[in-house]
C-alpha cells in the first residue's frame, strides 16, 4: 500500500468518526428548521472535500450547489412523502395509476409478523425510510430468517437523516419506519437494470443506466433521446453495449409526469421486457459524497435548475 493511500484512509476514518458526528449533533439541535449559518458552514467542508470548491449557498450556480442547498434549506413536507418508499406509492398511483407499481406483498413494523411461509421463493425485503436498506432474496430456502429479522430490526431503529453522514438529508428525517416486502422483478438471479431520469421542471434532460447495483456497480449516461451524454458519477463506467429499452419514450413520459411538480427530481424506473416499473423518486441524487463529472456539466445543469 502506498503511504499516501494509507494516510488518506486514516484521514477518512477520522473524518467519519469526528466531523460527521459533529454535523449530525448540530442537525439534531436545529430540528426541522432550515440550516442556519453555522450548519451551512459546517456542511460546506463536506462539500469541499467531495467537489473541491467552496459552495456558494446563497447564490448557487452549479447543480451540486443547488442540490446541497435543497438538502440544507428546503423543508417542504412533500419531500418527506415522496422519499417514503411506502407513501410514495399513493403519490405515484394518483399521478400515473397503479399499473407501474411493483406488487406489494406485505408491509408492517414488526419483523416477527412477516409471513415468510406465505411468501414466494423470491422477493425483496427493505424498509421505507432511507437508502441501502434492502435484502434481495433470490431463494427463500437459503434465507437465514433470524438474521434477516435482526437486520431489519436494526434498520428500523435508525433515522437515516440523523444517524448517517452529516445529517443533511432532511427528507428522510420524519418518515415513520416500516418494513416493505415486494415482488422480485429481476431477470433470473440478477436485479434489473436501473434507469435514473434527471428531470428539470418536468422535462427529462438525461438519464444514467445502472448495472450490478449490488455487485460491481457500473453506469453509463444518455440524453433524453438515448444518445451518449457527457455526464458521469465518480466511479466505474459500463463499457459494454447498452440497448435502448422497449417503450423508452413511455419511460420518458412517465418520468416527466412524476417530476412535473418539482424544479428538479430524479425518477428511477425499471423496464422488464417492455414492462415498466416505478423504482423511486430521489430528491438528493448522490447525497453528500458523490462527485459529478465533468465540472462544466455541473454548472450547465445548475443553469437548468
Amino acid at each position: 500500500m502506498k503511504i499516501s493511500t494509507f494516510f488518506n484512509q486514516i484521514f477518512n476514518v477520522i473524518w467519519a468518526r469526528t466531523y460527521w458526528p459533529l454535523c449530525r449533533t448540530y442537525a439534531r439541535y436545529l430540528g426541522d428548521k432550515p440550516a442556519d449559518s453555522i450548519y451551512r458552514f459546517l456542511c460546506s467542508f463536506q462539500f469541499y472535500k467531495t467537489h473541491h470548491f467552496w459552495p456558494n449557498l446563497k447564490n448557487p450556480s452549479s447543480f451540486t450547489e443547488k442540490l446541497f442547498r435543497r438538502m440544507l434549506c428546503d423543508r417542504n413536507p412533500i419531500l418527506t412523502i415522496i422519499s417514503d418508499k411506502l407513501l410514495v406509492r399513493k403519490y405515484v398511483a394518483d399521478k400515473i395509476g397503479n399499473d407501474f407499481l411493483i406488487p406489494l406483498l406485505w408491509h408492517g413494523v414488526d419483523p416477527e409478523l412477516i409471513p415468510f411461509d406465505r411468501l414466494p421463493s423470491r422477493f425483496v425485503l427493505k424498509t421505507n425510510h432511507g437508502c441501502g436498506y434492502i435484502i434481495l432474496v433470490k431463494d427463500k430456502k437459503k434465507l437465514n430468517i433470524t438474521e434477516a429479522k435482526n437486520i431489519l430490526r436494526n434498520w428500523l431503529e435508525e433515522n437515516f437523516c440523523l444517524n448517517t453522514y452529516i445529517g443533511s438529508e432532511w427528507a428522510y428525517k420524519n418518515i415513520n419506519p416500516q418494513i416493505i416486502v415486494e415482488t422480485f422483478i429481476g431477470d433470473g438471479e440478477n436485479p434489473p437494470v436501473d434507469y435514473k431520469f434527471y428531470c428539470f421542471h418536468g422535462r427529462v434532460e438525461f438519464l444514467t443506466v445502472h448495472y450490478g447495483r449490488f455487485t460491481g456497480h457500473k453506469t453509463r449516461s444518455f440524453n433524453r433521446n438515448f444518445k451518449p451524454y457527457d455526464f458521469k458519477y465518480d466511479f466505474e463506467q459500463w463499457e459494454g453495449y447498452v440497448e435502448i429499452p422497449t417503450n423508452f419514450n413511455k419511460m420518458v413520459e412517465i418520468s416527466e409526469d412524476l417530476s412535473r411538480d418539482f424544479d428538479f427530481m430524479r425518477v428511477d424506473l425499471y423496464n422488464i421486457n417492455g414492462r415498466i416499473y416505478f423504482g423511486e423518486l430521489t430528491p438528493y441524487p448522490g447525497g453528500v459524497s458523490t462527485k459529478f463529472l465533468p465540472r462544466y456539466r455541473d454548472f450547465y445543469l445548475g443553469n437548468l435548475w
